[in-house]
């Protein structure tokens, strides 16, 4: 795997269903093992990804977060792929991002 930055923000990952950004602070902390489908690494509901956002900061979906506060990558207009591992319904790609995460992780740990 040939790691490159997508900018300061971001590594930039290349799957068949397109090209990702992979926040740096979020890669740090994601756990492969204790990932769940739906929650997203930044810890928000997804509004941000499925384009739902009511832009209420009392929103009870959102759990108080404004999106100004979520995903950093969405909010720069990038394809996340934490996002993508956590919303997105196909499961081909959902398999690819996983692996293609495990073995970024990998690289930059070695």
């Amino acid at each position: 795997m040939t790691i490159r930055n997508y900018d300061e923000h971001a590594y930039e990952i290349v799957t068949e269903e397109g090209t990702f950004a992979v926040c740096k602070d979020d890669l740090a902390k994601f756990d492969a093992t204790k990932h769940e489908h739906g929650v997203a690494a930044c810890g928000c509901c997804g509004c941000c990804f499925t384009g739902d956002c009511c832009n209420d900061a009392d929103c009870k979906h959102c759990e108080g977060k404004h999106c100004a506060h979520a995903c950093h990558e969405n909010r720069e207009g990038h394809e996340c792929a934490f996002c993508h591992l956590a919303f997105d319904t196909n499961e081909k790609c959902h398999e690819e991002i996983l692996a293609d995460l495990k073995e970024l992780k990998a690289e930059l740990a070695a």
